[in-house]
């Protein structure tokens, strides 16, 4: 058997949330320059788009905008916390000791962390409906009008508040053997 330091699943496991929390944070650190930025180009962009499309385009909603760059890179941010939970599950299985109170905890913020990532989806869309709305007077844009419940999230919610339960029951289980021996 393997130990759990030389496991190549954990290691790319480990080496894949690293990965994606690099990319996470590349993305929130240009999603906010992105919407620090707009405000002070705003005039620039509505002029340029006038002077391309003509006089009768709605300037764009840079309010609304300013909102749909927040809600992104909040999703970016929470996705950053996700994966660093995740790692932090992932050490304590290379380590050789993942039934600790922590993994309890850290699966049940991975829990309220996926429900702030779906709630916010739901906004996303919405917001990125209302844009695509407007972009639609430059070219024929394709805007989803009804919104599909996917399931997979809420059965990931699910599941991360159940194995929460049973790590902590784990945990405690390990902390009274221990306690008769």
């Amino acid at each position: 058997m393997k130990s759990p330091g030389n496991d190549l699943l954990l290691l790319a496991g480990k080496s894949l949330t690293l990965l994606i929390q690099g990319v996470m944070a590349l993305a929130a650190g240009v999603v906010a320059l992105v919407a620090v930025t707009l405000p002070f180009v705003q005039d620039t962009i509505n002029t340029e788009m006038r002077a391309e499309f003509g006089p009768d385009i709605t300037a764009m909603p840079v309010a609304t905008v300013l909102g749909l760059l927040a809600v992104v890179c909040a999703l970016c941010v929470l996705v950053f916390l996700f994966f660093g939970k995740l790692r932090g599950i992932i050490d304590t299985v290379a380590s050789g000791d993942p039934f600790v109170p922590e993994n309890a905890d850290r699966l049940n913020a991975m829990g309220w962390i996926q429900i702030a990532i779906t709630a916010l989806s739901f906004v996303a869309t919405g917001v990125a409906a209302f844009v695509a709305h407007w972009a639609s007077q430059f070219s024929e844009v394709s805007i989803k009008d009804d919104f599909d419940l996917d399931v997979a999230p809420v059965l990931l919610i699910l599941t991360l508040f159940i194995l929460a339960r049973v790590f902590r029951h784990g945990a405690a289980m390990r902390e009274d053997l221990e306690g008769t021996v």
